[in-house]
């Protein structure tokens, strides 16, 4: 292994820590090509500043921030108050790898993200509704829902989140076999960019995608044209290797647009996320007619003005937790209110 921890700022959902190394022994887990493969026992795993590497997979470590999960939570509510009655608001808290990968032994090296999910819908005002991602993912952890080189969940991760949700919003989720399935390979993502660690670079990830059958329209506002509505496409199939997670939506905008042309149910739905809700927001598709797609960390608009304006009565944040935990994003969820 590389022993020089190149330390990067690209990912902004990445919490800094010591840069400390703490080397141990286990017999570990590690999801590869879909699966899940025994690691030897003489895997070491090790820490360098907010990254532990197991063997061939990375994941970030968990520090939380009860101040800004306080604020997060707080947000949320103001922004069911604000909408009032009749719009219903969801909140989705999306636990990282790190809370299913680490073996008993290394536990105390990552905070639990559970308590604190649980806080903050414990803490949310009564008439938010919580959806269970953690429950859903708990269920499915020994299968391939998190990247190994990236800190994204995979599109399976997404889907099991969303049939979660179907149950809290009253509709049936479709089987994952009703989607086509495509896939990009040799993915490297964010943890080995700041890593370089060679036996990461060696467990490239794979991408898979799931295509939507349903005829629909995908319109993306771009930062600095709001304005202004381009044409798109929900996946972007040309992209490859390190840029393959940006297929999901063609990667972050402030506003994405979805009119499903073989929907006429009345049903309109606005997804306020960050890049965890790419993967996600293909699937809920087939529910609505329309989708409003909502950056907050490019947005700069009001979600009020959109809700009312659209006739929209369904809103849903989707935030994984270090974003639920990081003052930077917290804030852009305050300003859109």
């Amino acid at each position: 292994m590389n022993k020089n921890m190149i330390i990067s700022t690209i990912a902004t959902l990445l919490i800094a820590g010591c840069a400390s190394t703490d080397l141990e022994k286990e017999s570990v887990s590690s999801i590869k090509g879909g699966k899940q493969e025994e690691v030897s026992k003489n895997t070491i795993a090790e820490k360098s500043g907010s990254i532990i590497t197991l063997g061939d997979r990375a994941v970030e470590i968990f520090y939380g921030n009860e101040s800004n999960s306080e604020r997060y939570t707080n947000a949320i509510s103001s922004t069911k108050q604000a909408l009032g009655d009749q719009v219903e608001v969801y909140n989705m808290v999306v636990p990282s790898s790190v809370e299913f990968a680490l073996p008993q032994k290394y536990q105390n090296m990552s905070k639990s993200q559970k308590p604190v999910i649980d806080k903050i819908y414990d803490n949310l005002d009564s008439k938010v509704k919580t959806v269970d991602a953690y429950k859903a993912l708990e269920k499915h952890k020994n299968e391939y829902i998190y990247f190994n080189t990236d800190h994204h969940w995979t599109s399976l991760g997404a889907y099991y989140a969303y049939e979660q949700f179907a149950k809290e919003a009253g509709f049936q989720a479709k089987s994952l076999n009703e989607f086509k399935k495509y896939s990009k390979k040799d993915f490297l993502g964010t943890l080995y960019t700041q890593t370089q660690d060679t036996k990461l670079k060696e467990n490239a990830d794979i991408v898979d995608y799931y295509k939507i059958p349903d005829d629909y329209d995908v319109f993306r506002y771009e930062k600095g044209k709001e304005d202004t509505p381009v044409s798109s496409t929900l996946y972007a199939d040309y992209v490859d290797g390190v840029n393959a997670y940006s297929l999901f939506l063609h990667g972050d905008f402030p506003m994405i647009k979805i009119q499903n042309n073989d929907s006429n149910n009345g049903k309109k739905l606005v997804v306020v996320k960050e890049s965890y809700g790419n993967a996600f927001v293909p699937f809920l598709v087939p529910h609505y007619d329309e989708i409003y797609v909502v950056d907050s960390r490019y947005y700069n608009s009001s979600l009020k003005k959109l809700v009312n304006e659209q006739e929209v009565k369904e809103v849903l944040f989707i935030n994984n937790i270090f974003a639920a935990n990081t003052e930077k994003i917290v804030k852009t969820i305050e300003e859109i209110q």
